[in-house]
């Protein structure tokens, strides 16, 4: 519930809520920006005091006591300096460490729906792009816009004070400000949207072309692509452009508006000063406002239009934190100990398809058992893994883990339960005794290590590097061979020793020496082991207990194999094919 109205709170206003998160650097930057304002506005009225003694042949320790005020005050100007830079940099910094954490936080929550639709470049740019762009407006943004208009409260009366005639006809202009804000923020936030969308295209076929370099190349594509990146360049350069002619017309407009009271001083001041009316010091110090209100104007512009864009990219970020995850983790029962797996009855149609990808699937698996699935591509095999592991949200029929409905079960307890290996071989830019210890809490043994390169035949290749288990991988592996990536991620799933192992077709890449030893170490090491085997090969499903046949989304045979052997034409047509009349001998 906290959480919830927390979200409210930075949703709606989300200044107020780092301001109420992190009060002390703020609260500290907004002072020492006070005292810094409070000096610099009074700089002027010392050196009037100045102008004046010496005019009036003032003694040499009356100017010497006012030399000394000017001196203090400027040493409290760097200390006041120091001061705001130091709080606002705490704060606007622990804002965007919060907001990035948030974002990373949230979408590794997200199921894989959410992924189909965002790309890695639209994300990639969320954490860097548009969290830096929403820094920007909460620190310097702010800190800029509220030295301006702290600044202009300051230095008003004291303008009005030495001549309130002078003050309204040299700024006539400053009451159109307000309108320019409000017309030019208006562009810019617009504008600055697009931008941030182009950006998201250009990094998301960035990330895709460099990851893909060996397709590319292998097909001869690089001018293609390279032609593609130009053009969404060309985008973003566009949409850069058109935010960069907004934002530059409020500048130069405001500085005309100011500086042009400096023109309009020279006319209306001449017959005070000649008939000394006001002094020079007087004149000096006003003419000095006029200049100094320059800063507060354009602070006013530069805020205004670093708020726009930081707000622009806030609602770009908010979007993608309002997203639900289609798969809440609810669930409150623990799974001790794997007792049994039962589907009834399950369905699932894919969103971005009306034809069911299962219908009315039923099988049941016991501890220490092994189901083999087979079907040809498309028959559903995948689906049923992600359901299991809820990486999808179960819409038809039950899945039941120790007579407990899968959504009853916290997803922590079920990921300790059921450990998939994907078809894809994902490894991280890390050691490959920390990539073979991703799931555990600790470091594995490294005699326990060993055993398991050895059972997936990877020893020898390991041995010839320089670091062996300590050497580094390079992103996703590239420095490893297919075959050997896929080794590497069977030896991570075994070494986490989970109830139940599952392998989504991951012995397509080892052969059938190394596929027998891991079989083997399973059924010795790992007795009370359950596992459910996807796969093409029908050596790789010779010692399962059961095998399920799926196609066209349906439970075409289900049984040992003699029995779905008998039932199948499918499991039939695939043992005619691969000559394996004794596969289960």
């Amino acid at each position: 519930m906290q959480n919830s109205s927390e979200n409210s709170l930075l949703f709606k206003r989300p200044l107020w809520f780092y301001i109420k998160n992190n009060p002390r650097a703020f609260s500290l930057g907004m002072i020492f920006l006070l005292l810094t304002n409070a000096l610099d506005s009074a700089y002027p009225l010392v050196m009037k005091a100045a102008i004046d003694q010496i005019q009036a042949k003032a003694s040499l320790s009356d100017i010497g006591k006012t030399c000394l005020i000017f001196l203090a005050m400027m040493t409290g100007l760097a200390i006041t300096r120091y001061g705001w830079r130091a709080n606002f940099g705490r704060f606007h910094t622990y804002a965007a460490e919060h907001i990035r954490q948030k974002i990373f936080r949230h979408i590794t929550s997200l199921g894989p729906n959410f992924f189909h639709k965002n790309p890695v470049g639209e994300l990639m740019s969320l954490l860097t792009n548009d969290v830096q762009s929403f820094r920007q407006a909460i620190g310097p943004g702010l800190l800029i816009l509220a030295d301006g208009i702290i600044y202009i409260l300051m230095v008003l009366p004291i303008m009005m004070s030495l001549n309130w005639e002078w003050t309204w006809k040299t700024l006539v202009f400053l009451p159109l400000v307000p309108f320019l804000i409000w017309k030019v923020m208006r562009l810019i936030h617009l504008n600055y949207k697009i931008q941030q969308e182009r950006f998201s295209e250009l990094t998301g076929i960035a990330q895709e072309t460099v990851g893909g370099i060996r397709v590319i190349k292998s097909f001869a594509q690089e001018n293609n692509r390279t032609q593609l990146f130009n053009s969404i360049s060309a985008g973003f350069e566009k949409a850069c452009n058109k935010v960069a002619r907004v934002d530059s017309m409020f500048i130069p407009v405001m500085e005309f508006g100011v500086t042009s009271g400096s023109v309009i001083l020279l006319f209306i001041a001449k017959d005070d000063l000649y008939s000394g009316a006001v002094t020079i010091g007087t004149f000096f110090a006003f003419q000095r406002y006029i200049q100094k209100m320059v800063w507060p104007m354009t602070a006013l512009g530069m805020g205004f239009s670093n708020f726009q864009k930081g707000y622009a990219s806030f609602d770009r970020i908010k979007e993608v934190l309002q997203t639900e995850t289609d798969i809440p983790d609810n669930g409150t029962v623990e799974i001790e100990k794997f007792e049994t797996l039962e589907f009834k009855n399950v369905s699932f149609c894919h969103k971005t398809s009306p034809v069911y990808a299962l219908k009315n699937v039923s099988f049941t698996l016991k501890a220490g058992e092994s189901l083999g699935i087979m079907g040809p591509v498309g028959a559903g095999k995948t689906t049923l893994l992600n359901l299991l592991t809820r990486m999808y949200p179960l819409e038809e029929g039950q899945i039941l883990v120790n007579g407990h409905d899968i959504s009853s079960i916290t997803q922590e307890s079920l990921r300790r339960t059921f450990l998939l290996v994907p078809q894809e071989a994902f490894l991280f830019s890390d050691s490959i005794a920390d990539n073979l210890s991703l799931g555990l809490t600790e470091r594995a043994d490294i005699n326990e290590i060993q055993r398991m390169t050895e059972i997936v035949d990877l020893t020898k290749e390991i041995d010839s590097l320089p670091h062996k288990f300590d050497s580094q991988l390079g992103e996703r592996g590239v420095n490893l061979s297919g075959g050997q990536k896929q080794r590497l991620t069977i030896a991570r799933g075994i070494i986490m020793k989970t109830p139940v192992l599952i392998l989504d077709d991951s012995l397509s890449a080892v052969d059938t020496r190394t596929e027998k030893a891991i079989e083997q170490e399973l059924r010795k090491s790992h007795g009370s082991l359950s596992r459910i085997i996807v796969a093409h090969r029908l050596s790789s499903l010779k010692s399962v207990d059961r095998l399920l046949i799926l196609k066209d989304g349906h439970a075409e045979a289900w049984g040992t194999m003699e029995q779905v052997q008998e039932t199948s034409p499918t499991f039939q047509k695939i043992v005619q094919i691969q000559g394996l009349g004794d596969h289960h001998e």
